[in-house]
């Protein structure tokens, strides 16, 4: 999914096999002192981390598809499968897969967790059939291989444990930014809802505090205007736009999905917290994913010096400033 939108130079001083970002700088020396001292990156090398979500899978998200894809950044949509009557919803959906988007799972219904206040029909007979079913469809029709993040309807933290057997993380409706190694709920995420007829003074503010924080901003957002399907909160499409333009403009904030900057923020906290094993010279760093994470990702970090290896694979230097680390592999090896 990140590498739909990597903009990576391949050349013998800069492989990045990660398909994340490439952060700015360039043509960092690689280290030579004393091997020691290992640290994840904040944000992929960046200052921080900026994630727009869309919930409900409405009428307006299909309206307005080709302006967010003209942005040139991935997105997260939250889908509620008995949203599916809308013209060539199914079509939109599979290409925002092909794009490089991520769906995630919003239940069938859109009901709160003691199944009342279904937004979307009648709710299923559970929460886990309302989870259940919504991943299989996605699946199913979306050629998305899997589902790694849901949104709680309503922000509702019943939904909290059925979600957390399925997905790594579940995002909610409010809270505060998220910082490196913090102690946010990874499933009752926080992020900012906009309300309705905000505009992109209020978000790109945001975007600057997090700029300033190095903190990772998850915006939420409903209605798309103009539309004649005005659900919830609408919001200008051009105020939503303008602000990805702000965020890109920095130069130095990381604009993706949820499920890989939040990869990224577990990841680090994972390695960040393992205690090395020490076998003469060499230092060991073993670790195990939490449940349902997702594959394929990576983490980046740095050393004083010494040489970085999983297995028999010797790491890279990138001369943009770090080494990058499978998070499947379990394990790091420092020797001198």
């Amino acid at each position: 999914m990140q590498g739909a939108f990597s903009m990576e130079k391949q050349n013998e001083k800069t492989i990045s096999i990660s398909g994340l970002p490439i952060p700015p700088g360039g043509e960092v020396p690689k280290p030579s002192g004393t091997p020691g001292n290992l640290v994840v990156l904040d944000w992929a090398g960046f200052k921080a981390a900026v994630t727009y979500t869309y919930d409900d899978a409405q009428p307006s998200h299909i309206q307005h598809y080709d302006a967010l894809q003209a942005t040139g950044v991935p997105m997260t949509f939250y889908f509620s499968s008995n949203v599916n009557w809308i013209p060539n919803s199914e079509q939109v959906w599979a290409q925002a897969v092909k794009d490089g988007h991520e769906i995630g799972n919003h239940t069938v219904s859109h009901p709160y967790a003691n199944l009342t206040g279904s937004c979307f029909g009648k709710p299923l007979e559970s929460v886990e059939a309302e989870i259940d079913e919504c991943t299989k469809y996605i699946v199913e029709n979306f050629g998305q291989s899997d589902v790694w993040t849901m949104a709680a309807p309503f922000g509702d933290i019943g939904w909290k444990n059925s979600a957390k057997s399925r997905f790594f993380l579940n995002r909610g409706v409010g809270g505060s930014m998220i910082a490196p190694n913090d102690n946010s709920d990874p499933h009752n995420l926080p992020c900012y809802m906009a309300n309705a007829g905000e505009t992109a003074e209020k978000f790109n503010s945001l975007i600057d505090t997090a700029q300033s924080g190095g903190r990772w901003l998850v915006f939420l957002f409903h209605t798309i205007t103009p539309t004649m399907d005005n659900w919830y909160a609408p919001v200008e499409i051009t105020e939503i736009t303008n602000s990805v333009n702000h965020a890109k403009n920095l130069g130095d904030v990381w604009i993706g999905t949820l499920v890989d900057v939040g990869a990224y923020w577990i990841g680090q906290k994972i390695i960040s917290s393992a205690t090395p094993k020490d076998s003469g010279e060499e230092k060991t760093w073993n670790w195990t994913l939490p449940t349902n994470f997702p594959k394929g990702k990576y983490v980046r970090v740095k050393v004083d010096g010494g040489t970085l290896k999983q297995g028999e694979n010797v790491l890279q230097w990138n001369s943009h400033g770090y080494y990058e680390v499978s998070l499947d592999e379990g394990t790091l090896t420092l020797t001198p």
